[in-house]
């Protein structure tokens, strides 16, 4: 079930939202609903959200160690020599 959210913020805000969104390439209300899956998924803000430089277009990020934890699995035998390789491991 798909429910609606809403929020009130400021026109000039909103607009400058818009705008971003634009830029990147992805709908306003997608961009929040990626916001909500980030908030659910790392049970708070996520760390590694881009900032806006001073024109509010051109994106920057940060790099914050540990920001992608979780994100990744890898399985037990991941060390393991590939049998593609074996001869040369002989």
């Amino acid at each position: 079930m798909v429910v609606q959210v809403s929020t009130c913020v400021d026109k000039a805000m909103k607009q400058q939202f818009d705008k971003v969104c634009e830029v990147i390439g992805v709908s306003p209300s997608n961009a929040l609903s990626i916001l909500i899956r980030g908030v659910i998924s790392h049970n708070g803000i996520p760390h590694n959200m881009m900032m806006p430089s001073a024109d509010g277009l051109k994106m920057s990020r940060e790099a914050v160690f540990g920001c992608m934890r979780g994100q990744f699995q890898m399985t037990d035998d991941f060390d393991a020599p590939l049998e593609d390789f074996k001869e040369y491991m002989e």
